[in-house]
């Protein structure tokens, strides 16, 4: 990070024998996805074959959100509170099928919470996608069909009647509507699926790796080098410090991995699906803020019950606002950012895209399997940048704070000596 030791800063200036290295690495990095490059037919086939299921279960819950959908729109609502209440009943759908896998894979707490989640993501993704076959396309499918059932109903002298009738009409005709659609949303989705685990690994090593990163600048040397002797000196001399401060900058680092994973998934996915050219330096910041908060509230509570979580929630308060002091001051998040914003780009330069006429590619631009391989590509990606860059700046950070306090501690002494012998 600019400051502390990051690589790659926006203040770099480099040697002259690196210039044509870093043209052609910053071109790749900048470049813009391939307008269409044609992936070979085993991979086409081995997508939609293991990504079938997800077909069948989109059946499962947009036939739940037809039911819903199409019940609303038999009572004369217009389209969008029917592709409303459409949507609502899928993600619901989706998230409790998604929290029983969880459950049933691994713990029913843990499992079922991120299983949960996982559902509304695939759901939201597959919904985002805007053209080919897409859940607008359902949605409307299933509000005109479930209209049409019900318009040739005359009316009774009961209007709880009528609304119950064409309540249960609309509702039985979208479940197919909504089958049909979901089974044909969730084929395209689960091809997505399976082609963005593969993206998502690869952009995921090509991140852990640093290949979005500039070439490290090589100082030049400045002065006489010092002896084979007083290099050993000096060595003797700096070991306690060297040590220290490596054991603190790697605790710093596990540390900086662990908050700036968050930051790099959530920003990599919207970076994935979205338009969005560059991660928000504000929003890592302020992740980060809430991230110490509620660090430091757990650990409170876990030594010292509600009191221990007032305090640690304090603690937490003071120690998020002095990190995002040093970070603003330093330029670190800027960095973070940065390197979250190359390594999906660099990811995403080989990604294909049905429409050939647009350069940058937003969701109402990408069919549904675009939509949902981009962001798990970029969930995938920006999880391994973001604890890249958060390893790198916590370990530069621990490692300051160490020589900070060696120095600081040098200053007193030597504050001391001075007050006492008069120089």
């Amino acid at each position: 990070m600019s400051g502390i030791g990051a690589v790659g800063g926006p203040d770099r200036q480099y040697l002259p024998a690196q210039t044509s290295q870093i043209a052609k690495k910053e071109e790749a990095v900048q470049a813009e996805p391939k307008d269409k490059v044609q992936i070979s037919k085993a991979r086409e086939v081995f997508e939609k074959v293991v990504g079938s299921p997800m077909g069948v279960i989109m059946a499962g819950t947009d036939a739940v959100g037809g039911f819903l959908g199409g019940g609303v729109a038999g009572l004369g609502a217009g389209n969008s509170g029917s592709a409303a209440a459409t949507g609502i009943g899928s993600a619901l759908t989706a998230a409790g099928i998604g929290a029983a896998i969880g459950s049933a894979i691994a713990t029913p707490v843990v499992g079922g919470i991120v299983g949960g989640i996982a559902g509304l993501a695939v759901s939201f993704l597959s919904a985002v996608g805007g053209r080919g076959e897409t859940f607008e396309k359902t949605a409307d499918a299933i509000s005109t069909k479930a209209k049409a059932a019900v318009s040739d109903n005359v009316p009774t002298e009961s209007k709880v009647k009528d609304a119950a009738r064409n309540f249960t009409e609309g509702a039985l005709t979208g479940v197919g509507a909504g089958a049909v659609g979901g089974f044909k949303v969730g084929t395209n989705a689960g091809a997505g699926i399976v082609s963005g685990v593969i993206e998502g690994v690869k952009g995921a090593a090509t991140a852990a790796v640093g290949k979005y990163e500039k070439p490290a600048e090589e100082k030049p040397v400045e002065g006489e080098k010092p002896g084979f002797g007083k290099k050993v000196l000096n060595a003797i001399l700096s070991a306690p410090r060297v040590i220290v401060g490596t054991a603190v900058g790697i605790a710093g680092g596990i540390a900086g991995m662990g908050m700036e994973a968050i930051d790099g998934a959530l920003q990599g996915t919207v970076l994935g699906v979205t338009k969005q050219d560059s991660a928000s330096a504000e929003f890592t910041r302020g992740l980060m803020r809430v991230e110490t908060a509620i660090g430091g509230t757990v650990t409170g509570f876990a030594f010292g019950g509600p009191l221990g979580a007032a305090i640690g929630l304090g603690s937490g308060l003071v120690l998020g606002h002095i990190i995002n002091k040093v970070e603003k001051k330093s330029g670190t998040d800027k960095e973070i950012a940065q390197g979250i914003t190359d390594a999906v780009k660099y990811a995403k330069n080989d990604n294909t895209y049905e429409d050939t006429s647009v350069k940058e590619h937003s969701t109402s631009e990408k069919t549904t399997y675009e939509a949902v391989r981009d962001g798990i590509e970029g969930l995938a990606t920006g999880t391994a940048a973001g604890m890249r860059e958060g390893f790198k700046a916590g370990f530069s950070g621990g490692k300051g704070a160490v020589d900070g306090f060696v120095e600081g501690a040098k200053g007193i002494v030597s504050g001391i000596i001075g007050g006492v012998t008069g120089r």
